[in-house]
């Protein structure tokens, strides 16, 4: 099995999107993950809270359970037309996508909820299939929580912790962003997009990689939430900017040299550094409450 480290490295880039994206990826560690990159449209999510009373949530019909014994490398998430599918994934990191928790976030549970990869394939019935395609990525994510607790016997609790965390706030000097510019009319041809670039360029786009991070028509929310990925601290949008921006941040990674074929910037910036040369903003080390979930009981997953 891969060990938990390595993991967590490989999916840090994509988890952070689950909450608005829906995402498939596919990941192997025979190949550097430094050269792992990937560009996904930014989807809202104006839904209400999935566990919102008030909103009555299908279940999965169908659901397969495994412990992963390929010895291989291969990871993989998926949503599905009508449903989820993962290989090879720990269930702290299921976890993570079922509750919208950072994985930094869980604790407790024995070894193997880090360190042992299960395959999953979860349907609804078809009778639930349109209220299915409904949900925001957010309601469909939360729909393996019943299955973690059927297949799993999974209880946990959340609890709120008084954490290091950063504050996103405007550096001495002003920001450094591009304001993103509003796309009016799509062209109806090839020849149109050419005489206009900006109406051609894809919105709300990210392209993201180990010390590089690319926005296009991003807020400054998304921003944070993913250098809270990157950081494995919450940071907090205070920067008191709104509209959307495009940027193109590029840093050297804790514990590796610059180099220029992954994206990093030569200059062996720091993260902290690149924001504030390149962004004009700065991150500000703070504390505050955090939500975090305990796993309380676990168990290895019942038979299919």
């Amino acid at each position: 099995m891969i060990p938990a480290r390595n993991r967590r490295i490989a999916l840090k880039a994509i988890l952070p999107l689950m909450a608005v994206l829906l995402i498939t990826a596919v990941l192997t560690l025979d190949c550097p993950i430094a050269r792992a990159q990937m560009s996904l449209p930014i989807l809202t999510d104006p839904t209400p809270n999935p566990e919102d009373p008030n909103v009555k949530l299908p279940e999965y019909d169908v659901a397969s359970v495994k412990e992963n014994k390929s010895g291989d490398h291969m990871m993989r998430i998926m949503n599905t037309p009508d449903g989820f599918s993962c290989t090879n994934i720990a269930l702290t990191t299921i976890i993570e996508i079922a509750y919208g928790v950072r994985q930094d976030l869980i604790s407790g549970g024995p070894g193997w909820v880090n360190s042992t990869g299960f395959d999953v394939e979860a349907k609804v019935a078809g009778s639930d299939l349109e209220a299915f395609k409904r949900l925001s990525p957010r309601q469909r994510s939360s729909l393996l929580q019943t299955l973690l607790a059927d297949r799993f016997q999974l209880k946990l609790h959340h609890e709120t912790r008084v954490l290091p965390m950063y504050d996103l706030v405007v550096a001495k000097g002003g920001p450094k962003l591009k304001a993103s510019v509003p796309v009016s009319t799509p062209p109806d041809t090839a020849s149109d997009a050419s005489k206009n670039s900006d109406a051609a360029k894809p919105r709300g786009m990210m392209t993201m990689g180990p010390g590089m991070f690319k926005g296009e028509a991003l807020p400054m929310k998304v921003l944070a939430n993913n250098l809270s990925s990157i950081l494995e601290h919450t940071v907090v949008d205070k920067t008191g900017l709104s509209g959307d921006y495009d940027f193109d941040l590029k840093w050297t990674p804790e514990g590796t040299a610059p180099a220029a074929d992954n994206g990093a910037s030569d200059s062996g910036a720091s993260i902290f550094t690149a924001v504030q040369e390149q962004l004009g903003l700065k991150l500000q080390s703070t504390k505050g409450p955090v939500d975090t979930l305990v796993i309380d009981h676990v168990e290895l997953p019942s038979q299919n």
